[in-house]
């Protein structure tokens, strides 16, 4: 369905070179249900294999495609993305990178564990049958990844960082800028 002017956007994002980088665009309704509209996945036809793009290449394509897609067009469109792009001891940091392509972000929390917990909380159907987040059929990446992550061997509340988790990852950071409580069963 085409996404409402007055819903807000949000685009999530987790870097990644020799491991897949992962940006994914969010529409929230007027009752804070999370919708993923679209995405761009820097995977090759290996699973977990980075298509290895410069910063400048991926933000230079977030930068068209919220330039030319209709949903995204002329849209203000806030960013959430790992901490860790703002690290600039080795260079000009990747969210410094962004600035110049007018790509900007704010940092996601980064809490592991209580990001894991707003994930199931989205994903957890309320009284009525319905859950918080939804995810378009065109968001590949994410219908692949998310049902193939596993637990932690050592820490069973974390996933398992040696998997494919970097949709995951940014929808972490997603869940995190709109935390909500969980579903509370029927007294």
């Amino acid at each position: 369905f085409d996404i409402p002017r007055s819903w807000t956007l949000y685009r999530s994002y987790d870097w990644g070179y020799g491991k897949p980088f992962s940006v994914g665009w969010w529409a929230v309704d007027y009752d804070g249900v999370l919708y993923r509209i679209l995405e761009l996945y820097g995977c090759t036809e290996t699973p977990n294999a980075g298509v290895r793009w410069t910063v400048d290449r991926q933000m230079s394509a977030i930068r068209r495609l919220e330039g030319e897609h209709p949903w995204l067009k002329g849209r203000e469109i806030i960013g959430i993305a790992d901490p860790s792009i703002w690290d600039g001891s080795k260079g000009e940091s990747v969210a410094d990178t962004g600035i110049k392509y007018g790509v900007y972000f704010s940092p996601g929390v980064n809490q592991r564990i209580p990001g894991w917990m707003q994930v199931h909380y989205r994903l957890a159907f309320d009284q009525e049958g319905y859950p918080r987040m939804y995810v378009f059929q065109g968001c590949a990446a994410f219908i692949r990844t998310i049902p193939l992550l596993t637990f932690d061997r050592h820490r069973p509340e974390d996933l398992d960082t040696e998997g494919e988790d970097h949709v995951a990852d940014e929808v972490r950071y997603m869940c995190m800028a709109r935390p909500i409580r969980p579903v509370q069963p029927p007294a």
